[in-house]
């Protein structure tokens, strides 16, 4: 058996964390002898009757069926030495062996910023995840999130609306869709970016499994920016493992009389950046000179000619100072331009102080 086999045969034993895998093949000398040994796991420290007992009986049909399914959904395994692995992950005191990885991750081609929240957001709640993500996305940034209800949700469909890459991490097999209702967004989400998780194939969620998934996701990103929770949120761990990793932590502040306020406010009143839109996330991040954005990334990716984003953003700045202002819709319908390439053209003028934002989210150029 193979090494990248005997990796997949170890993920199928539950509870077979990270940590585990590595002391085996310390213990043994690769993953390939402890599969071949596992028989004599009871002699590695932190090894149960019972863990060696799940180890034996996972049979070579398991493991078979197993990279059947994986190359039928075209899922690979990414491990910690590979080049895909996102090198960001390497910090965490404890960071995945290995990660099932549907889709392709982005490989330098953007930094990683999450957007993640309550599983029941107010509406405007989710129409600011929703604008974040797809103006993030629009410049070339690689929206992170957990496929979860609400605001991972927003962020997800808005990062695909900004015609850029996003990345589900999950807190089950990759080829689960949960909840149900997404099934959809997952295939999407496959298609333009990467679905993510340690765990193998058919592996259903559990409780246990989303603070695992919620340090990925805090792991793969240079910044985590929290729109709307409770005080006692998933989101709140995110944030607190990317603060633990020196990673910066924003929050949008939200109606203090809404529950969903609590945690953001909460984490602004402790240093959090404050987070009203694009440019204040990019700021943050110590972006100063635009990069080419999503739909130029993949025109030069294809070979074809990129789009000339210069020359959207004149012609943005042209029709706000002779019309007055207008919303990044209004004007995508009037310069006859793709809303994701006036929404990067907005965001990085706004950052420029080319233009400024006025009631009604529409955009009036600075004088």
């Amino acid at each position: 058996m193979d090494e990248q086999t005997a990796l997949v045969a170890l993920t199928l034993v539950e509870g077979m964390g990270p940590a585990r895998i590595r002391r085996l093949e310390k213990h043994f000398g690769s993953a390939a002898a402890a599969w071949a040994q596992r028989a004599r796991w009871r002699s590695v420290q932190g090894f149960s009757e019972s863990i060696v007992a799940r180890a034996l009986a996972v049979t070579d049909a398991d493991v078979e069926r197993q990279l059947r399914g994986m190359e039928r959904l075209g899922v690979r395994l990414v491990t910690d030495g590979d080049p895909e692995y996102p090198a960001q992950l390497l910090h965490l005191p404890n960071p995945p062996r290995a990660l099932f990885v549907r889709g392709r991750l982005p490989q330098g081609r953007g930094s990683c910023v999450a957007i993640v929240g309550t599983r029941r957001p107010s509406p405007t709640g989710e129409s600011v995840a929703y604008t974040l993500a797809r103006d993030l996305a629009a410049v070339g940034l690689v929206v992170v999130s957990g496929l979860a209800r609400g605001i991972d949700r927003a962020a997800h469909e808005g990062a695909l609306a900004g015609q850029g890459i996003t990345i589900a991490v999950l807190g089950c097999g990759v080829d689960v869709a949960y909840p149900p209702e997404h099934a959809e967004l997952l295939e999407a989400i496959a298609e333009r970016g990467a679905v993510v998780s340690e765990y193998p194939l058919g592996t259903e969620p559990r409780r246990a499994y989303f603070p695992v998934r919620n340090r990925i996701v805090a792991g793969m990103s240079q910044g985590v920016v929290i729109v709307e929770c409770g005080h006692r949120s998933g989101a709140l761990y995110t944030a607190n493992v990317a603060l633990e990793l020196g990673r910066e932590v924003m929050a949008v502040p939200g109606d203090v009389t809404r529950w969903q306020s609590d945690g953001p406010n909460s984490l602004i009143r402790q240093g959090a950046t404050l987070v009203r839109h694009a440019a204040d996330v990019l700021l943050a991040l110590g972006w100063t000179a635009p990069p080419a954005t999503a739909r130029a990334q993949a025109a030069a990716a294809a070979e074809a000619e990129p789009a000339r984003d210069e020359d959207a953003a004149a012609r943005v700045q042209r029709y706000l100072a002779a019309n007055g202002p207008a919303s990044v819709d209004e004007l995508a319908v009037a310069l006859r331009l793709a809303v994701p390439d006036v929404a990067a053209a907005v965001t990085w003028m706004e950052l420029l102080g080319k233009v400024r934002r006025v009631t009604g989210g529409r955009f009036a150029a600075c004088r």
